[in-house]
């Protein structure tokens, strides 16, 4: 469901959108090949909110790529998701952080600290690498009221000011995803079309 949200000039979903087989199959296979390839940087981080040097209780580490932040590209693999949000039709001045993390097996499934990626109005669009057992949820105060599983080729878009969290993998070997913030001036109808 769409709805205006008071002085702004865009919309916003009240509910995410989730789009399956975001990309062509031959897309997904070329992604997953290239990000989880042997030559594919990957940089350890000692949880999912890069609050601090030190994995604290609930959390967990990851290792993520950093392609743009600040709307500036910091790695030279900054093509990489330029052709997921193209799918999109979203410019490239429009893309405020794009980043890919990627978690390995926990011994017992928990959900990571809830958080919002800014704190100024965006999007957040993830797109899944593969399939795992580690959902996305996306909160309502203190209450799950979205689990998004990770689902090889799905896309999910939602407001950016929602509360959300990843949730670490058991039984798969790891979970890999896409995470991007995308600027709030982005018309709600390009995702419109995106809504079953």
């Amino acid at each position: 469901m769409l709805h205006n949200l008071p002085g702004m000039s865009t919309t916003v979903t009240s509910s995410p959108i989730i789009i399956e087989n975001f990309l062509p199959e031959g897309m997904q296979d070329e992604l997953e090949r290239v990000i989880m390839g042997m030559r594919f940087p990957w940089f350890y981080y000692p949880n999912t909110n890069s609050t601090d040097d030190y994995t604290q209780a609930g959390e967990s580490p990851q290792f993520v790529h950093g392609f743009i932040q600040n709307y500036k590209n910091i790695t030279q693999w900054h093509t990489v998701p330029r052709a997921i949000t193209a799918r999109l039709g979203i410019a490239d001045e429009k893309i405020i952080r794009a980043k890919c993390n990627l978690m390995s097996r926990e011994k017992a499934s928990f959900i990571h600290p809830k958080h919002v990626d800014d704190e100024n109005p965006h999007w957040v669009f993830i797109y899944y690498v593969n399939d795992a057992d580690g959902d996305t949820c996306i909160f309502d105060g203190e209450e799950v009221a979205h689990r998004i599983k990770s689902k090889r080729g799905r896309g999910l878009i939602f407001d950016g000011m929602m509360e959300h969290a990843s949730s670490a993998p058991v039984d798969s070997t790891h979970r890999c995803v896409f995470n991007f913030n995308l600027a709030r001036d982005i018309p709600a109808e390009i995702f419109e079309k995106y809504a079953v």
